[in-house]
């Protein structure tokens, strides 16, 4: 775990990874809590697979608290008419995985992740969507930036709509800046065709911890 993402989740804060010495005085400080709060949602590709029928005012991202281990964030992701899916929010790749394996028993959803991040690492970019995701990665040290997973049942609109079965895919969401108040990223779900498509968000409303009830995978694990 980086040290930005350490102190985030270890101590509720952080110093920039810049902010070191006597630098550190005048470094702006992260506090993770900054992140719970209700988010509206733009996602180009949810509008195209509705065939625009939505007000895109009504996505949300809601983000709650941390996980029980201190080392995520809690929250659901809606996308009405499509998805709504339990999301995890970790500093990098390695905790989040740590974080699913510690809910998933049979560790499936931790190999996923593990999979996921080795196709990753071993593609070349082949779309603008990659390309941001990289530039991403390498300014996270400027704007704070989680890796995600969700949990949920994709609804297809051209598909059947009974019974869809749960999925788990990756994405992640990099801030604007300390205050969380807007985010761009990138969400993955292979049953919609989607691979790195644009989402971003902004800040409605900020809240407290909040105690929400949030579940994970067809067992639907408590978080």
């Amino acid at each position: 775990m980086d040290d930005w993402q350490e102190a985030a989740f270890s101590n509720r804060h952080m110093h920039n990874r810049t902010g070191c010495g006597s630098k550190s005085k005048h470094s702006p400080i992260f506090d993770v809590r900054k992140t719970f709060a209700s988010y509206s949602v733009k996602c180009p590709s949810w509008l195209k697979a509705l065939d625009g029928s939505q007000n895109d005012n009504s996505a949300s991202l809601e983000l709650y608290r941390l996980t029980e281990n201190g080392e995520g964030v809690v929250g659901e992701l809606f996308l009405p008419g499509l998805l709504h899916a339990s999301v995890i929010l970790a500093g990098s790749r390695t905790s989040l995985r740590g974080i699913i394996a510690s809910f998933e028993a049979n560790g499936e959803e931790a190999d996923a992740v593990e999979e996921d991040d080795e196709e990753e690492s071993d593609a070349e970019p082949e779309s603008p969507e990659k390309t941001r995701f990289d530039t991403f990665e390498k300014n996270s040290f400027r704007s704070p930036k989680f890796w995600f997973r969700w949990s949920g049942s994709p609804t297809s609109s051209t598909g059947p709509k009974e019974s869809p079965s749960v999925e788990s895919e990756l994405g992640y969401i990099v801030f604007s800046g300390n205050d969380c108040r807007k985010f761009k990223g990138t969400i993955n779900c292979a049953s919609l065709g989607w691979k790195n498509v644009a989402i971003s968000g902004q800040k409605l409303v900020s809240r407290s911890d909040s105690d929400a009830r949030v579940t994970w995978g067809e067992a639907e694990v408590g978080i």
